[in-house]
């Protein structure tokens, strides 16, 4: 009788598992046993690594071979397992020494052929292998990605021969290099954006402080290509931002590209699901809002979501983060983003245009925009209506118009000013400023008095009131000022009038 044991891992959300692989090999009738809450993917693996050990001139012995995989509690998803036993099963047969293999954090798919393939989650599983002061093998295909995973040795062989050979000293596998995501010259900017001046001017403060956005106008009046360009102007990440979007991303298994180091841009169809969008699923993935980490989630067409997709939305803007519950799991996802949303103002969309407005007008108008549910609503510190230009219009502006560099250059200014007022604090930005810390925003008392006679005389909800607060607070950061003056005040109001109420749009 032979045991071996390795180890590995196992996810639940963006937290690891140490999971313990144990292979026996014992007398008794051929037999290859896979134990231990295994799913589908795992138990399907017997029949990859017997063809993977004949595709290399070895054979699994005729004896019965037990696979523990522990705790046996926990149930064992995903494909990464497939190396970690095969490793386990040469240990057992005193092919690799059992020693060795105590030394590393194991993980990869085999093919037919002994090739490694690629697996999700390697830079979750290179950070852990680093706090417990491991090496991390993993496939070829994940060393980059896997290398920003902290200070540790990582040994990434593309097949089973290599890794045999390096094992056993007769070839060795070169350290792999740091990745980082390639630049990619930006197709989009917002000097190509003809007018909208006033429109531009809303995002970049929005940009600057990370604050919500909605925009309303008719169709072709170019909200969307607005909000595509939003990624633009918006800060580069800081190091450990990076790296909690990079193991977002390698979790769902969608980065193919070392450390991530642009801000994400998610943009999902209105039909999409709320477990595709908060979360979930059978095996509680990261959804759109996880995705959208420190970056910007767009949603066009915003009335035609289900409500229970935007209601699901309430928790995650607030604190930041996602809990997704499910008989069998209970997962957080970090879920920080910034919601661009667009609309139109009703459903033909030319309300306001006299010539071409239907007959329901103004109940579809109301109706349409009551769609949207109120907490959601309140939650847009920035609510900015967007009227459509003729052609005519667009030539006599002509070509001269704001760039996105020079946003940007406004932005990060803004952006440095709130992360050194905030540096002791729990947050770092205007948008995430508690409610009952609204002294730290050096309001001057004839600022607050302009936001409370105008509160008062339209109801504003507290929640509006506190974000027209600090919407200020990032105008008056544009302009380096120390204090929110009356004129920063009054812009952050011009970005609050709009009402969802309203009975006839041509008065």
């Amino acid at each position: 009788m032979s045991v071996a044991t390795v180890s590995t891992v196992s996810f639940r959300g963006m937290d690891i598992v140490n999971i313990e692989i144990q292979a026996y090999i014992g007398p008794g009738l051929p037999a290859f046993h896979i134990v231990g809450l295994a799913d589908k993917a795992v138990t399907e693996s017997r029949e990859r690594i017997r063809s993977a050990f004949q595709s290399i001139g070895l054979a699994l012995p005729a004896k019965r071979i037990v696979i523990n995989m522990s705790p046996a509690d926990i149930q064992k998803e995903g494909n990464h397992y497939d190396l970690p036993i095969i490793l386990a099963i040469l240990g057992a047969l005193d092919i690799i020494s059992k020693d060795y293999l105590n030394e590393w954090i194991i993980m990869g798919e085999i093919s037919l052929d002994a090739k490694i393939n690629h697996v999700a989650g390697s830079l979750l599983a290179a950070v852990h292998a680093a706090h417990l002061k491991k090496g991390l093998i993993c496939p070829s295909t994940c060393a980059g990605e896997a290398k920003w995973g902290g200070d540790l040795k990582i040994l990434a062989p593309s097949n089973l021969v290599q890794l045999m050979n390096h094992i056993k000293g007769i070839q060795i596998c070169l350290e792999p290099h740091y990745e980082e995501e390639k630049k990619i010259h930006e197709a989009k900017d917002f000097s190509e954006v003809r007018g909208h001046e006033s429109i531009k001017r809303a995002l970049e403060v929005a940009a600057a402080g990370r604050h919500h956005v909605l925009m309303i106008g008719p169709p072709g009046a170019g909200k969307s290509m607005l909000a595509s360009r939003m990624n633009t102007i918006l800060p580069e990440l800081t190091p450990r931002e990076a790296l909690e979007v990079s193991m977002i991303y390698s979790i769902s298994n969608l980065n193919k590209a070392g450390l991530i180091k642009r801000r994400p841009f998610r943009s999902p169809h209105h039909n999409s699901s709320l477990p595709s969008v908060i979360g979930g699923g059978h095996k509680c993935r990261p959804g759109e809002i996880s995705l959208a980490h420190h970056g910007v989630l767009f949603m066009d067409e915003l009335s035609l979501w289900a409500p229970s997709v935007l209601n699901g939305l309430r928790e995650s803007i607030e604190t930041g983060n996602i809990f997704v519950a499910r008989a069998n799991a209970s997962i957080k996802y970090p879920a920080r983003f910034q919601l661009i949303a667009a609309m139109n103002p009703c459903i033909c969309g030319h309300a306001y245009d006299l010539e071409k407005r239907c007959s329901k007008f103004p109940n579809c108008y109301t109706n349409y925009l009551n769609k949207i549910p109120g907490p959601i609503w309140d939650r847009f510190g920035i609510i900015v209506s967007i009227d459509k230009l003729s052609p005519w219009e667009l030539s006599e502006i002509g070509d001269k118009s704001k760039s996105s560099a020079e946003m940007k250059e406004v932005v990060t200014s803004a952006v440095n000013v709130q992360q050194n007022r905030y540096k002791d604090k729990d947050f770092k930005c205007n948008n995430d400023v508690p409610s009952s810390k609204i002294d730290i925003l050096n309001i001057l008392q004839d600022s607050m008095d302009v936001i409370n006679k105008y509160a008062k005389s339209v109801g504003m909800s507290n929640r509006r009131y506190y974000n027209t607060a600090k919407i200020a607070r990032t105008i008056a950061d544009i302009e380096s000022s120390e204090f929110v003056q009356i004129h920063h005040m009054q812009e952050a109001i011009s970005y609050n009038m709009f009402q969802k109420s309203l009975v006839n749009i041509s008065e």
